[in-house]
């Protein structure tokens, strides 16, 4: 072997190991670089959570509202609106949740023979509304749900927020 040999080898060696370096840190970006997108996502599907939360006992009012014979207040009108909006953020969170923890959150949505877009489904087409009112068994057990909901994807946000320091 000749010394240029033995200096183009030596010299590959070092590109090699360079590559490699840069080839690992370019691993550890895309990683990091995946959770960060993820907990961006997890948090913009908590504040519609939270939305939703909000505009919830909205509805409950409105029941109140009209069983007390507020005149101007069309119940079916003011549910179907609200379920419109609850549609909406359920939407957005059912776009904004990861795959990897869909199925959980799919899940939790159908979890004890309740169904949470079937309930909110229910708002838009007026069947939520019984004689009395809303039915506050489903409206407690929507509500439970949400705040399941909520704590599960508080839960996924802290883990991908420890993945990230």
């Amino acid at each position: 072997m000749t010394m240029l040999d033995i200096g183009l080898t030596v010299i590959n060696v070092i590109l090699a190991i360079v590559s490699g370096i840069g080839a690992y840190k370019s691993a550890k970006y895309f990683q990091k670089s995946k959770n960060l997108t993820i907990f961006a996502q997890i948090n913009k599907a908590l504040v519609e959570v939270q939305k939703m939360l909000v505009k919830l006992p909205e509805a409950l009012s409105a029941s109140n509202l009209s069983r007390r014979g507020k005149k101007g207040l069309s119940l079916h009108n003011t549910l179907c609106d609200i379920g419109q909006e609850l549609n909406t953020n359920l939407t957005e969170i059912n776009s904004n949740i990861p795959p990897e923890y869909i199925d959980r959150f799919r899940q939790l949505q159908n979890k004890n023979g309740f169904n949470l877009q079937t309930y909110i489904n229910s708002y838009i087409s007026g069947d939520a509304v019984n004689v009395e009112g809303i039915d506050s068994e489903d409206f407690n057990s929507c509500q439970a749900k949400l705040l399941e909901i909520q704590d599960y994807l508080k839960k996924v946000a802290l883990e991908t927020e420890e993945k990230l320091k």
